[in-house]
């Protein structure tokens, strides 16, 4: 137990806690969705506007998680997945140019995230939002992890 009125993080930017990852382990970086054949487990997105999105594997482009959430014995096995924060995950913009403030979602593109274009489809399959931009194709964006 540690009691300290302000306290100061300076190994990474985002909250991660691990989770067990279906089959070889993904890519810093990759979005990730609930596995809903394997409860409390997680896997690569393959759909767009999926509501099981999770979060994404931390770690991308040097910048890794600066608080992991764990329960050692328990909850503690797995890959950093980001819940909250800023991490650079995998996005596609090759149907819609990536612009900061843009909401992302997952995309077809397995493990990638898109523009979320679509507001009908993106109700409760956001995973956040851009931070920086991606003009076309594939590339990492900084994203500010808000899951809704």
């Amino acid at each position: 137990t540690v009691r300290t009125r302000i306290l100061t993080i300076t190994g990474g930017a985002d909250i991660a806690e691990p989770f067990e990852v279906g089959g070889d382990p993904l890519p810093a970086g990759s979005v990730v969705v609930i596995d809903p054949d394997q409860p409390g487990r997680l896997m690569r997105s393959t759909r767009a506007y999926d509501k099981r999105v999770a979060g994404i594997i931390s770690g991308a482009n040097g910048v890794r998680p600066g608080l992991t959430l764990e329960q050692e014995d328990v909850l503690g096995t797995g890959q950093p997945v980001a819940l909250g924060g800023r991490v650079y995950a995998l996005a596609d913009a090759s149907g819609s140019a990536i612009e900061p403030g843009d909401l992302l979602t997952t995309s077809s593109t397995p493990g990638h995230a898109m523009k979320a274009a679509d507001d009908a489809r993106a109700s409760g399959a956001i995973l956040g939002k851009a931070m920086s931009g991606l003009k076309a194709g594939q590339g990492l964006v900084l994203v500010l992890v808000s899951l809704q």
